[in-house]
């Protein structure tokens, strides 16, 4: 087994010094993309029942074309049998680019999708608060009811109508009559 949290800091470092940082996130994410949509070709380069030559020529003629930093780093997760790991350095990976880049991504749950407006406004807030680019994510949940839940950078702030009424319900049973 193998450090994914290792494997993805060396990666982006080796990416980051050649100037290929924004090319190797893209290529990361159509190889994790391929990686979803056959888990058997990611088993297939895992098992141990296939010689490394061959499995190595198999990546070579699926990812041949991109980048040599994406194709050496698979064929080292190839070799170790590891490919069940990329999704976890990819990860990784993003988190050291998004670092350097100053970018943070957030995700805003709310009852209904936001408006365009809103959801400029809530990535300006952000962003003056953060100082850093905001990547803004809106996914729905209609259990609030209403409101907002926003996560960012391990922060979650929950002031939607659920959690209102949680709150009030537990206030209320707290209450001694």
């Amino acid at each position: 087994m193998i450090d994914a949290a290792g494997y993805g800091k060396a990666l982006f470092e080796l990416a980051s010094e050649s100037g290929a940082d924004t090319q190797v996130r893209e290529e990361l994410e159509l190889i994790r993309a391929a990686f979803l949509q056959q888990p058997d070709y990611v088993t297939l380069l895992d098992t141990p029942a296939l010689a490394t030559e061959e499995k190595l020529r198999l990546l070579r003629e699926a990812f041949g074309s991109m980048e040599p930093t994406v194709l050496n780093f698979i064929s080292i997760l190839c070799e170790k049998r590891s490919c069940y790991q990329f999704s976890a350095c990819a990860d990784v990976f993003n988190a050291c680019y998004d670092e350097a880049h100053d970018l943070l991504r957030a995700t805003a749950i709310t009852a209904v999708p936001m408006q365009e407006r809103q959801q400029e406004a809530l990535k300006q807030k952000l962003s003056g608060i953060t100082g850093k680019t905001v990547i803004l994510t809106n996914r729905i949940d209609e259990t609030l009811i209403g409101g907002m839940t926003l996560r960012y950078g391990g922060v979650q702030l929950d002031d939607s109508i659920r959690s209102r009424l949680d709150k009030l319900r537990r206030s209320l049973s707290d209450t001694i009559v």
